[in-house]
């Protein structure tokens, strides 16, 4: 827990983070881009996923095959992941085999191949994607719940892309948004394991020197898309009516964090409410009245806008007393914060995560990208740990204070609407009271 991020900035604007572990045998290496779908117009819709999928079929010189079988040969691992606001390859290998991961990078982000065949292979496997994740109404309401509540900003739409639009994308796209936006100033380098800072940044000098192959001047560049933050999240109370075996529930509202402390104090809350099976929603909605099998929260923050969810599955007839019960927690924390030894053993929790996260070079690759992404800044395990304790019960209460005296919720259902006029009339004059905005319902 005593080890320190170090951190180089290249000539041509590329940063790169090393965290040295010599206790390790392995070394994670994370190539991210600061480009994620909030960043696409209705245009490249999809663009940054379907890319995720395109770079890992290789370059001038290696296929998709010669990648597979580089990596196997030392028994380690690839793989790729599109978030709202970054894009992340990354390399899971031997330390030793360090060099093997790097120079795959340097082909990639360098000399992409983007062969036709393959864009259209991955097209179809996109598009079954898409309807596999609209069949999952876990994962449907989700990306409907993110529609609503950001109704007006790119940031809502759903990361895989539509139909339409990843049917029409073209190569000369492809390559278009790859050069705008794979570039080094628009991306980290994070190296992590049994590695030592010099050997790295040597290692990746030819990355860092220069400018990149077919990118512009960054004076050339348009203003980036989707870097204007939304202006607000849009309140109401939308049923999505379609046959369902469970009501599934989304309850959320905008929770602004100011600083990295309150981010922390965000993530404890979640979970307080629905971090897991010792959880209050959990205990209260699933184990107690037997209305659910799964239920959580989520703490999802943004660079510029924060939203706390919750979400459950539960029987049809109990969707207005569920979300009435997360109301009700909420406002619990709002008046007298988490008890003190909630509190404690949700530090101890996460305390114990970051220290048995120590042990993967994977997961210090993650935490210490993520810290540099959001805050700019060099990481330390032990800084973490200290900003931990440091959260007091009245920070808690101040914080969802603020966060309920202007809630305006959101909320999404996705369930067959009641049959009993009755039942709907009630769900209806309570969904008026809750949320300021409009009640609509669809039907799929």
């Amino acid at each position: 827990m005593q080890q320190t991020v170090r951190k180089h900035v290249f000539e041509n604007g590329l940063t790169l983070l090393v965290d040295e572990a010599p206790e390790l045998q392995s070394v994670a290496i994370g190539a991210w881009v600061r480009t994620g779908s909030r960043h696409e117009d209705l245009n490249s819709w999809g663009m940054c996923h379907f890319l995720e999928h395109m770079l890992f079929k290789g370059g001038k010189r290696r296929g998709a095959m010669d990648i597979s079988k580089a990596v196997d040969r030392v028994g380690g691992d690839f793989n790729a992941f599109t978030s709202r606001e970054h894009t992340c390859f990354h390399f899971y290998l031997p330390a030793k085999e360090m060099q093997l991961g790097s120079g795959l990078l340097k082909e990639i982000l360098s000399h992409p191949l983007f062969a036709s065949k393959e864009i259209e292979r991955e097209r179809q496997v996109i598009l079954q994607e898409i309807a596999m994740t609209r069949e999952n109404p876990e994962e449907d309401a989700f990306d409907r719940y993110m529609e609503k509540v950001f109704s007006k900003h790119s940031i809502g739409r759903n990361i895989l892309g539509s139909e339409h639009s990843i049917s029409i994308m073209n190569r000369r796209q492809m390559f278009d948004f790859f050069y705008q936006h794979y570039r080094p100033e628009n991306m980290i380098l994070s190296v992590s394991g049994n590695i030592r800072f010099d050997k790295v940044r040597r290692e990746f000098g030819p990355l860092g020197h220069g400018k990149w192959p077919s990118r512009k001047d960054p004076s050339d560049l348009k203003a980036k898309w989707g870097m204007d933050p939304p202006e607000r999240t849009t309140p109401g109370f939308y049923w999505v009516d379609t046959p369902t075996e469970q009501a599934h529930v989304i309850y959320g509202f905008s929770a602004p964090v100011k600083n990295s402390k309150e981010r922390i104090a965000s993530t404890m809350v979640q979970q307080y409410l629905g971090g897991g099976m010792s959880s209050v929603l959990f205990d209260q909605i699933r184990e107690k009245k037997g209305w659910a099998y799964t239920v959580y929260a989520n703490a999802i923050q943004f660079l510029d806008v924060s939203l706390f969810t919750v979400y459950a599955g539960v029987k049809k007839g109990k969707v207005i007393e569920s979300l009435q019960m997360c109301e009700r927690e909420l406002k619990k924390i709002a008046r007298s914060g988490i008890p003190v030894a909630e509190l404690k053993r949700i530090k101890d929790s996460l305390l114990y995560s970051i220290e048995l996260s120590t042990e993967s070079s994977e997961s210090r690759m993650m935490t210490i990208s993520q810290q540099e992404l959001f805050f700019k800044k060099e990481f330390s395990f032990k800084a973490y740990a200290e900003l931990v304790r440091s959260v007091k019960v009245v920070d808690i209460k101040n914080l969802v204070s603020r966060w309920m005296k202007h809630a305006d919720p959101t909320v999404l259902v996705l369930a067959d609407k009641p049959r009993n006029k009755r039942e709907w009339a009630r769900i209806q004059a309570i969904a008026k009271r809750m949320t300021s905005g409009p009640f609509e319902i669809e039907r799929d």
